[in-house]
């Protein structure tokens, strides 16, 4: 049989290459509904038939069609079963091990003294899954139902092309035209139902993946910025003083020894000073007093200064305040000032000797400079305290 003309080898390609894409696509592709996976099986029928048609046909054409048409029969009444019931019915579970069953009954009603006597009922039936399938296509039509419309439309299509076929006894351009078509319908409607589906599943997955991935990023970004703040404050407290909020001296130090560095060439005074006769003010008034004037000398420090000059407290009573870009006499100047401010202002009432070093007149590095300011205090302890000295006027 087809071996004869161009139609009947066209019609045998186009046949085997669906039925073998459709049946293997149902077996393959996960996460399909099982509906689509029955409908997608039962094209084992037309593949394994068909290619038996193309055998047999080199002896027996009579025998050839029989096997063809048998097949296509078939397929109609399994795969119309399929489309009629609900996609989430029970029954569907048996329709995926039908067409095994129907495979052998197809080889036994092909034989010619069965075939023969199947020459009214085969029409019957290809008459009735073509109106059936007609019908349940406008219907889907007129209800906007896609999912199924697909599958309705190959049936009605392949049962025209196999009455076209019966009525004829051989394969017409038309037949195989509308064979092809129907073909091309139930490739997409399995396309549509299972591959997309499948793809649909993958995307859906991925963005969520991506999703949950971007989540957890942002939670570690958050973790992350979280913990660095939490070791910035643990630095900057570490660099503090707990009782005054100033600078500790190691932290000074790294301010002096960074403006050194980074601004050879520009000037600096550093003044030192400390609280006159603190000891007594401790052993006399308490230590609770003199942790008060500390503080308040503390609050005079953070209002009297400019906002980038580096606060701190040296150690005890002590006092270190370094002013970028101020020369020795205008230094001399603040800090006379200042210390009219603690005499008048403070309470209990206190006094401060301060000492000042300028850089870098005084000293080109910061443990020349510390020491210099406090050789200055030292002489302003020993004029008789509440005063300011200068280093360079030491010299």
């Amino acid at each position: 049989m087809l071996f004869l003309n161009y139609e009947n080898q066209l019609l045998f390609i186009i046949v085997l290459t669906f039925s073998f894409w459709l049946f293997v696509s149902s077996i393959i592709i996960p996460f399909q509904p099982l509906k689509t996976r029955s409908f997608g099986i039962s094209f084992i029928l037309p593949l394994c038939l068909t290619s038996a048609s193309f055998i047999v046909s080199v002896y027996n054409k009579f025998d050839a069609i029989a096997l063809f048409v048998v097949a296509h029969v078939l397929l109609l009444i399994n795969c119309s079963l399929v489309m009629l019931i609900n996609k989430n019915s029970d029954s569907l579970r048996v329709f995926p091990i039908i067409p095994f069953i129907l495979l052998g009954l197809g080889f036994y009603l092909s034989t010619m003294s069965i075939y023969t006597r199947l020459f009214w009922p085969i029409r019957f039936i290809v008459l009735i899954t073509l109106v059936v399938n007609l019908v349940l296509l406008i219907n889907n039509l007129f209800l906007k139902v896609k999912d199924e419309m697909m599958g309705f439309a190959s049936l009605f299509i392949l049962s025209f092309s196999v009455g076209l076929i019966i009525l004829s006894g051989e394969v017409s351009a038309e037949a195989l035209f509308l064979m092809a078509l129907g073909y091309i319908c139930a490739a997409l409607y399995v396309y549509k139902n299972a591959l997309l589906n499948f793809f649909n599943e993958y995307r859906q997955a991925t963005e969520a993946l991506k999703r949950m991935n971007s989540s957890i990023q942002t939670e570690v970004i958050k973790r992350v910025e979280a913990i660095e703040r939490s070791n910035r404050k643990l630095l900057e407290k570490s660099k503090t003083d707990s009782m005054t909020g100033l600078l500790v001296k190691p932290a000074v130090i790294e301010k002096l020894n960074n403006f050194i560095d980074r601004s050879p060439r520009s000037t600096l005074s550093l003044l030192m000073f400390d609280i006159d006769r603190f000891k007594q003010i401790n052993d006399s008034l308490g230590h609770q007093v003199g942790d008060q004037c500390i503080r308040n000398i503390t609050n005079f420090i953070q209002t009297s200064f400019r906002k980038e000059d580096i606060l701190g407290r040296y150690g005890g009573d002590e006092f270190i305040v370094l002013l970028p870009d101020t020369t020795a006499v205008k230094s001399f100047i603040i800090a006379d000032r200042f210390r009219e401010l603690i005499q008048t202002k403070s309470n209990p009432k206190v006094t401060i000797s301060a000492g000042i070093a300028n850089f870098p007149t005084d000293g080109k590095s910061a443990s020349a400079l510390i020491e210099a300011a406090d050789k200055a205090l030292y002489v302003s302890k020993e004029k008789g305290r509440n005063t300011v000295t200068l280093f360079s006027n030491l010299q």
